[in-house]
């Protein structure tokens, strides 16, 4: 079965763009943050393909190990990185965006993702459930990236303080 995703979050870091943009340049580490991520494989310069840990549920038999590779790129301003699916690399199809703005908070980071899953083992009587319940999953990690992206940002800022403090 196939299984289509399309999710669009944002989050307010309270930080400057300046200090969110090196989330951008750092793929590896910022894909890192993705919960369910089991391994990550850089197949050349910024494209990558992804191996997630089953997402669903094993016991309803609407499980799925997600594997997609993904070309990104970079805009020439730095407030958005963008990705398009690398064909024939898993049994997913994703692109997505995220992007930042800034507000008077700090920054707005937007992220969107959209796509397929392929071959998703649904047992028929639980075909007309399986797409919402597999998207709310996909929800749920998202939010979860996004939350650690950002506590990650705002932990990388705290040093810094420490030691502004501790030079006065």
């Amino acid at each position: 079965m196939k299984v289509d995703i399309e999710i669009e979050r944002s989050i307010t870091i309270e930080l400057p763009p300046e200090k969110v943009r090196p989330l951008f340049q750092d793929i590896e580490t910022t894909v890192s943050r993705f919960p369910k991520l089991k391994k990550l494989v850089r197949v050349a310069d910024n494209q990558y393909v992804w191996e997630l840990s089953t997402i669903g549920s094993r016991m309803a038999k609407i499980a799925h190990d997600v594997t997609y590779g993904a070309h990104y790129q970079l805009s020439a301003d730095g407030n958005e990185l963008t990705w398009k699916p690398l064909a024939g690399k898993g049994n997913a199809s994703i692109s997505g965006r995220f992007r930042i703005a800034p507000t008077a908070k700090g920054s707005e980071v937007f992220f969107k993702v959209q796509g397929e899953l392929r071959d998703v083992p649904v047992p028929l009587i639980y075909r007309l459930v399986a797409p919402p319940f597999i998207q709310g999953k996909f929800i749920h990690l998202v939010e979860t990236f996004l939350e650690r992206t950002r506590e990650a940002l705002l932990a990388d800022k705290a040093p810094s303080a420490k030691k502004k403090a501790a030079a006065r």
